[in-house]
């Protein structure tokens, strides 16, 4: 652990205002608006059904990261030490092992060039991983081991899931599995974590802060299931060579998906703001909990299964 903190001093040593912004550039890469554009322009406007197997690929990805740190509880690095400057807290929540920005770039862009098989890709996922990983420490949220562990994952959860996605082509038995494993993960998460802080003062923050990103993983995870099944049965859009339909595609998409991921929050905000939770508010913890997990459900839904309907409406 010191000689993690010691890597994290030593990167921060330098730090200035260019680098600063620098390093927050690029952990973007592993953020997840970054994510749903690539998977968006693949799924919309280059190859659905390899959009399909990589998204499937980086959700179970990042819900295995989810389950990791809610098994790990490490405090990040400016949690156990305050000399440690956070430069990025929107993105900090949660816990620390293994990243889940180090973890992400390396799903999206090694599993991209694994689907597409372009050498360049090969090369802009290395680099990528590595200049985001160095930010999430730069920035103080992580520690080397921690992005050394995501990556990795990263990387052998895409390649053992290319190759055995690769063989099939009927992925129904899959996603049923996914739905009721989510499910069940849910319940327990959110009722492991009511009898583990059912104390005389519950603290209701604590309780939001255990379940909140896991939440929202597993509602991708089902918002991923019910948003394929749906444009399989109703919409089943095609891909097509015209550039500038694609772009239009592309850019509309993350816009519909961004402004549903946005209004959605402040929607369930009026309803339980998670930042207004005080100690003893069980049932409103455990609401705003489930209102995370619905955004994404949602959210995803309409990306993959609503969204494509335009493509003939108005014939892009």
């Amino acid at each position: 652990m010191t000689f993690e903190k010691e890597i994290i001093y030593w990167l921060q040593s330098f730090r200035s205002s260019f680098l600063d912004s620098l390093f927050q550039f690029f952990t973007m890469f592993g953020e997840e608006m970054v994510v749903i554009a690539v998977l968006g322009l693949i799924y919309w406007s280059i190859d659905k059904k390899v959009g399909e197997r990589l998204g499937i690929t980086v959700f179970i990805s990042l819900g295995l990261n989810s389950v990791l740190k809610f098994i790990f509880m490490r405090p990040r690095p400016f949690v156990v030490d305050e000399s440690i400057v956070n430069l990025r807290p929107e993105t900090a929540g949660g816990y620390s092992m293994p990243s889940g920005h180090a973890q992400s770039a390396s799903t999206v862009f090694f599993g991209a060039y694994q689907f597409l098989k372009k050498r360049f890709l090969l090369i802009f996922a290395i680099i990528i991983t590595i200049l985001v990983s160095i930010s999430r420490m730069y920035i103080g949220v992580h520690y080397l081991s921690d992005v050394v562990v995501g990556s990795l994952l990263g990387i052998i959860i895409t390649y053992l899931l290319y190759r055995w996605l690769g063989k099939k082509e009927d992925l129904k038995l899959l996603y049923n599995i996914i739905l009721i494993a989510s499910i069940v993960t849910l319940i327990f998460v959110f009722t492991y974590n009511a009898i583990k802080l059912t104390e005389e003062t519950f603290n209701s923050q604590l309780y939001y802060f255990n379940v909140e990103a896991l939440a929202k993983m597993i509602g991708t995870l089902v918002g991923f299931v019910i948003g394929i099944k749906i444009e399989r049965k109703y919409v089943n859009f095609i891909n097509h060579k015209n550039i500038l339909k694609n772009l239009i595609r592309f850019i509309i998409g993350v816009i519909v998906v961004m402004a549903v991921r946005l209004g959605l929050k402040e929607l369930f905000h009026l309803i339980v703001n998670p930042e207004n939770l005080v100690d003893n508010q069980l049932f409103l913890s455990i609401i705003a909990g489930l209102l995370g997990f619905l955004r994404y459900v949602i959210m995803v839904i309409i990306g993959l299964g609503i969204y494509p309907i335009l493509f003939k409406k108005i014939n892009i």
